[in-house]
């Protein structure tokens, strides 16, 4: 997309640094050299997940589908906007940059006082976000 599109008052390139600066956050405990690897995704994960939100504000505007005519003479048919298409593309995407970046953090699960696990509040949010692409992906096709 080549128009930057504006939510309220910050700009595509903002919400793209906040997220970014987000998604660092939740990786500040990885050692260095796991958060060094991890910057790229961050960057992408990042560019993505405000793409998407771009995406998913005009499918919700204009619909998953258009009218299209094959010539003058013929019949419109109905087809897939591009947006739904790249919707979908870019929601798998997502879900896999995600994953790679769970992947970086710890596997260990420490436990808490009365034994339970303890949730790590980063991968809480990495495992939400796919169920949501996920879902998404089962909303539109």
């Amino acid at each position: 997309m080549s128009k930057k599109v504006k939510r309220g008052k910050a700009s595509r390139d903002t919400r793209i640094q906040r997220e970014m600066e987000r998604l660092a956050e939740l990786c500040e405990a990885l050692p260095e050299d796991r958060r060094r690897a991890g910057e790229g995704l961050i960057h992408r994960a990042a560019f993505l997940r405000i793409t998407l939100e771009d995406l998913e504000e005009d499918i919700n505007e204009n619909g998953t589908t258009e009218e299209w005519r094959n010539g003058p003479d013929l019949p419109p048919m109905s087809r897939i906007r591009a947006a739904a298409q790249q919707h979908n593309t870019m929601v798998k995407n997502y879900a896999q940059v995600m994953r790679q970046l769970m992947e970086l953090l710890p596997d260990t699960k420490p436990t808490g006082s009365k034994g339970e696990e303890e949730v790590n509040p980063a991968e809480k949010m990495m495992k939400q976000a796919i169920q949501n692409s996920r879902s998404n992906i089962r909303a539109i096709s």
